[in-house]
Parts: C-alpha cells; sequence; structure tokens
C-alpha cells in the first residue's frame, strides 16, 4: 500500500496550456450566454410584433363581419317586404 502512495504525487505548478484552455472556455462560454441573450431579446421583440399584428387582424376580421351582416340584414328585409 506504501508503494502506492509513492507513486501518487500532485503538482503545485499550474501550466500555460491549463491556463490557456480554461481562458477560452470561459471565454466562449460568456460569448455563448450573450449570444443567446440577444436571440431572447430578437424573440421577444418578434412576439410583440406577431401580438401586434393579430390584434390588427381581428380588427379586420370583425370590420369585414359587420359589413356582411349589413349586407345580409339588407338582403333578408328586401326578401321580407317582397
Amino acid at each position: 500500500m506504501s508503494a502506492v502512495r509513492e507513486n501518487w504525487h500532485i503538482e503545485k505548478s499550474v501550466s500555460v496550456g491549463h491556463l490557456l484552455t480554461t481562458l477560452i472556455l470561459v471565454i466562449g462560454g460568456f460569448t455563448y450566454v450573450n449570444d443567446q441573450d440577444k436571440r431572447i431579446s430578437a424573440n421577444a421583440q418578434s412576439i410583440e410584433f406577431i401580438k401586434i399584428q393579430r390584434q390588427e387582424d381581428i380588427r379586420r376580421i370583425e370590420k369585414q363581419l359587420e359589413s356582411i351582416d349589413q349586407k345580409l340584414d339588407k338582403i333578408i328585409s328586401a326578401n321580407v317586404i317582397k
């Protein structure tokens, strides 16, 4: 058992490769989160635009239905009078 412990050691030095790798991973992580935030913001704007479009479509459809309703009323009243 003591022979196994003699082969074990922990180096207190830090290699430049490990530092560069860690730095690149941290920068990559920040870049990913920043890009994701931009995409979320763009999607939120798109959703707001779609909501506004939907409300406009609803208003337009309601106006068309009112017009159809009025025309039907005229047709019905003309047929009732005959």
